[in-house]
């Protein structure tokens, strides 16, 4: 019997340390700087032939297999099909994950979570996510980016008075600008010092680049190529005037006299061609030029009158042309108002 209890006990130890041992479950991949999948997986395929969308594999953070799986809904491609590209940690600015919709509300409070940008059929797809991925947002780069630049082409041309089909887009990029004037300094204007997401799109007609800083919801448009700031301070009249003149053609005005403050029209409202004709020559030809015509100091109820212009060129402003260049201005001025 105990023969038999012994060839029992020896059968089973033997059978037993010949058995595979079991292994630790896969634990989920850091992700490696700004970029994944990790490179043990150059296919970004799912390892173990799953090739399930609603089976997250374990080489894929949540967020990537949330949007792997939206991305495989849009295109009725296979996840196996579908190539993670790049993910970036990104600090959302809102509820929307930076992704603004005409007529969606968002939340406003920072939303920690992911940039990814998939590759399937040959196209790239980018996708904003929360941490988790429970929140997957596509970027539809065609839609939001093109309303916003027929916006701002439009609004180029009627400043100017020509075609919108001549203009044409140089670049559109995001950007967090520092304040709520979307980084633009304007005479006499304070700005809230908040961070703005938002684009800067440059524009070009008739070989001339325009730049505009744009909000996120394409509510503000502000334009950023400044061409000429003009002053009047002081004198009897107590003056106290500024002019912001943009190449786009926009003109702001501002009057402390004036109720209420700040007044703003275009080229197309207040220039004839013959004096849009002469504005372009100087931006053609001149460089800066910086001008005072204030009256010397110590004089009594002194006036203080200063110019100063950005041109494109490296031509000198001649002095008798000085004369010109105040005229115009403050005739722009005065029909402003």
């Amino acid at each position: 019997m105990k023969k038999y209890l012994w060839v029992i006990i020896l059968s089973t130890w033997m059978f037993t340390a010949c058995a595979p041992q079991s292994q630790p479950a896969q634990q989920l991949l850091p992700l490696n700087g700004n970029s994944y999948p990790n490179s043990s997986y150059p296919n970004n395929s799912y390892p173990n032939g799953n090739n399930s969308s609603s089976q997250p594999s374990v080489d894929l953070t949540p967020a990537q297999d949330a949007a792997i799986a939206a991305l495989s809904i849009i295109t009725g491609l296979p996840s196996d099909q579908i190539i993670v590209v790049s993910t970036e940690a990104v600090n959302w600015p809102n509820g929307c994950l930076g992704v603004q919709r005409m007529g969606v509300m968002c939340t406003q409070m920072v939303v920690p979570g992911y940039k990814i940008v998939l590759q399937a059929g040959g196209k790239q797809y980018e996708f904003h996510t929360n941490k988790n991925g429970s929140q997957v947002v596509q970027v539809d780069s065609g839609a939001v980016s093109t309303s916003v630049e027929k916006e701002v082409i439009k609004q180029l041309a009627s400043n100017l008075g020509l075609k919108a089909a001549d203009v044409s887009v140089v670049s559109d990029a995001e950007v967090e600008f520092p304040d709520a004037c979307l980084g633009v300094a304007m005479q006499d204007l304070m700005c809230a010092q908040v961070v703005t997401p938002g684009k800067i799109i440059v524009l070009e007609l008739n070989g001339v680049q325009y730049e505009y800083h744009v909000s996120n919801d394409g509510k503000r448009v502000q334009p950023a190529t400044l061409a000429l700031t003009w002053t009047r301070n002081g004198g009897i009249a107590g003056f106290c005037d500024s002019l912001t003149v943009f190449l786009s053609g926009e003109v702001y005005g501002n009057q402390c006299k004036s109720q209420p403050n700040g007044t703003m029209k275009t080229f197309a409202d207040l220039l004839s061609k013959d004096e849009r004709g002469q504005f372009n020559t100087w931006v053609k030809e001149l460089g800066q030029v910086n001008l005072d015509a204030s009256d010397p100091k110590g004089v009594s109820d002194r006036m203080e009158v200063k110019l100063t212009f950005y041109g494109n060129g490296n031509s000198v402003l001649k002095k008798p042309d000085e004369k010109n260049l105040y005229l115009w201005a403050q005739t722009l001025y005065q029909r402003l108002y």
